[in-house]
């Protein structure tokens, strides 16, 4: 049937309309279009997933009718081809009709001019050429494949994966990986889909099950078993104990008749397959143990090291450094100056206030003097850690990614790393390195150089899973250094006293005025606090030296969330001079804004800090422009801002590595869940000169009582001692 698009019904608005949300809109028969008493239809309610909507185009549109007892007729669109009529007027109005991002009617114009009738075919065939086009750049070319794409190739796709709740974002990635055959993959192999990010078993099962597949069906029960495993990935946890594993397995697929036994029989195959593999009472997937087996490796090879610093008096360099500091260092601040100078691999722990840092500056300083020849790198998993690193010491610093050469791809995975050249490598905020950049580290360790990882062992442990940091001290095979003892210079630091008390479980917390406590049990309450207090602080000591902070993200009246916009009203208020980005796009933002990148993407960190500078709206194109320091601007267009999130508050685990003048917490029994030792040992921790607790006393004290529960499958330390002993 051809017709043309009229108007829409639902959503209200074009610009509400996301490529994957169900449609109601209405269109005007090119052709006589008759009912079944005969009458001419004038016009046609059309229903459906990704229904064209440009008045520039007619489209040939393939589905049946049906009869709804409230809505009345109504067509149900199963597909539709784009009818280009080949002159030039239709080629433009198509290429400027919206559905290509980055095309506007200009454009479109020099397109045909320079191509012609052919325009369309290179579009297709040849999207290179269009650099030759005065305003396409590299950049704009990309949006305009993946848009064209979206909007030809995989529309099929996404069609008929957006019912199961998959977004069309997900949807041209699957249609990028399998093609023209994506339909039919997902049809006889649905759990295919489980292979691209952000697609989870339970979207794919709810396919397969509705495409007839039995429950119990051996490869249902197999992506079960692996998603479980993957799930807890997600959560943590490199593996899980076998009864654990098996039990979660059985919960997630949620299957009459399926036992304890016949889930094991399956898992057993698939270690004999080598999907799953087993270490001891711990169930790994394959690619995982192989990752933690590779890091223990890795590590014992560093710790053995042949390096070929030699230090005849190392007393006499330390007491030269303290001279030149001006101070003394305590006997365990100068043996793990010592211990990192002479070992190939060390570690250094300790909290805040007991040296950690000038520990750095006298290593650096001392072996710089003795081998001024050879190459030194300092680096910290966050951009933020590293600035404050290289604050700290007065040497350049940077992200690990970037000593590594890594750079994320758009599902926020990395590529091959490139290797370290340096002699010495001091890495901060180890906690903060989970077992996948750890093992791109320690690959990547040239020779004969060594490597000193410092961190907080009591802090949260890393976003991604493992627990690096503390199952490398509990292997016993690598030279630490504890340091408990406080000695900052300003020694009445209640945040370091305290600290510490909440390090061992006291709850005989210091208060005054650097360490302050607000009763606040209602959570409507607290944030009207909370906000006031931010403004307070900023004022005095700047956007960039504040922290909020809070252990829940959604949910709450004091959710990251919801303390975001109420902040951004305050701090970034709307102004015409302010530009913003469209209604019904998603989140909205506006230049000005404080923003955080919560996934990583080419040099950008997950949990960096930028700054919008720019929001140009070009038709149904917006760019936002953020920038991230150290030269990182980059440029976003809407369906990219799902990377970004409000910068203003933050959970607890997206601060690690940042230090602020203030930091403000919110702690409420409502958010029980959360409440561990960890974690407000974490937050209070960020703090620098001041923090600020605002909700329940009970709150804190099931805080500090409750060490952390769910402790991170990982057998690290355990692999580590085994290839120790194995060799002895």
């Amino acid at each position: 049937m051809l017709c043309e698009f009229q108007k829409l019904i639902y959503p209200q608005s074009i610009r509400l309309a996301d490529p994957g949300s169900y449609m109601v809109a209405v269109y005007i028969p090119c052709e006589k279009v008759y009912d079944s008493a005969g009458k001419l239809i004038t016009q046609i309610k059309a229903v459906g997933y990704c229904l064209p909507l440009s008045d520039k185009i007619r489209y040939d549109m393939q589905g049946r009718w049906s009869k709804n007892a409230r809505f009345g007729i109504q067509f149900e669109v199963e597909n539709y081809s784009e009818v280009i009529i080949p002159t030039k007027e239709g080629v433009i109005g198509y290429l400027s009709s919206g559905q290509i991002k980055g095309i506007g009617p200009k454009i479109a114009e020099r397109i045909y001019d320079e191509f012609g009738d052919l325009a369309l075919e290179v579009l297709d065939k040849e999207p290179q050429k269009l650099l030759s086009i005065s305003g396409i750049t590299e950049s704009k070319l990309k949006k305009i494949c993946d848009s064209y794409l979206m909007n030809r190739g995989a529309r099929d796709v996404i069609a008929f994966l957006s019912p199961y709740g998959i977004t069309a974002n997900k949807a041209v990635r699957f249609y990028k990986e399998y093609g023209k055959k994506a339909i039919e993959t997902v049809k006889n192999h649905p759990y295919k889909l489980c292979e691209i990010s952000g697609i989870g078993f339970l979207s794919a099962d709810k396919i397969a099950l509705s495409m007839g597949t039995n429950p119990l069906d051996p490869r249902r029960v197999d992506e079960g078993l692996l998603y479980t495993l993957a799930e807890a990935e997600g959560r943590g946890h490199l593996c899980l104990e076998r009864r654990i594993f098996i039990k979660e397995a059985l919960k997630l697929l949620n299957t009459e008749g399926l036992t304890e036994d016949m889930a094991a029989c399956r898992a057993q195959i698939l270690v004999n397959q080598g999907e799953l593999v087993c270490y001891g009472s711990e169930v790994f997937r394959s690619k995982t143990a192989a990752v933690e087996g590779c890091l223990a490796r890795a590590a014992l090879k560093q710790v053995q090291s042949n390096h070929k610093c030699i230090y005849n008096d190392l007393d006499n360099d330390l007491d030269n450094e303290e001279k030149k500091l001006n101070l003394t260092l305590a006997p365990e601040q100068r043996e793990a100056v010592k211990t990192a100078l002479t070992s190939g691999l060390s570690i250094i722990t300790g909290g805040p206030g007991t040296g950690k840092t000038l520990i750095q500056r006298a290593i650096l300083d001392i072996y710089s003097n003795r081998y001024p020849r050879n190459e030194i790198c300092c680096c910290a998993p966050t951009g933020r850690a590293a600035r404050r690193m290289s604050q700290s010491t007065g040497r350049e610093a940077s992200t690990v990614h970037r000593a590594l050469g890594l750079y994320a791809s758009e599902d926020g995975t990395y590529g091959k790393s490139s290797s370290i050249s340096a002699d010495l490598i001091i890495v901060d905020e180890v906690s903060m390195l989970d077992v996948y950049l750890a093992e791109h580290l320690f690959l990547a360790v040239k020779k004969g150089s060594q490597l000193v990882l410092i961190g907080d062992a009591d802090q949260l442990p890393s976003v991604g899973p493992g627990a690096v940091l503390s199952e490398m001290i509990a292997s016993g095979c690598i030279p630490t250094v504890r340091l408990d003892r406080v000695f900052r210079q300003n020694s009445g630091s209640r945040i370091a006293t305290n600290a510490r008390v909440i390090r061992h479980g006291n709850l005989s917390l210091e208060y005054g005025t650097d360490f302050k406590f607000y009763e606040s049990p209602e959570m409507i309450d607290s944030a009207s606090t909370i906000v006031d207090l931010y403004m307070q602080e900023t004022a005095l000591h700047g956007i960039d030296n504040v922290a909020l902070l809070t252990p829940l993200r959604q949910k709450t009246e004091t959710g990251v969330n919801a303390l975001n916009e109420l902040i951004r009203d305050r701090v970034n208020p709307p102004a015409s001079s302010k530009a913003e980005t469209p209604e019904g796009r998603g989140k909205k933002y506006r230049e000005g804004d404080k923003v955080m990148q919560i996934k990583n993407f080419e040099d950008v960190n997950n949990g960096d800090i930028g700054y919008i500078r720019k929001i140009v709206n070009m038709g149904d194109d917006t760019m936002i422009r953020i920038d991230f320091g150290d030269g990182r601007i980059k440029e976003y267009d809407v369906s990219e801002m799902d990377m970004v999130d409000l910068g203003y508050a933050s959970t607890v685990h997206k601060s690690q590595g940042a230090e602020y003048s203030t930091v403000i917490i919110n702690l409420q029994c409502a958010h029980h869940i959360m409440l561990t030792r960890p974690l407000v040992y974490t937050a209070i921790t960020r703090g620098k000169s001041k923090v600020i607790i605002v909700g329940e006393r009970r709150a804190l004290c099931i805080a500090i009582k409750r060490i952390d529960t769910d402790k991170r499958g990982t057998c690290l330390a355990k692999r580590m001692q085994d290839i120790i002993n194995s060799k002895e």
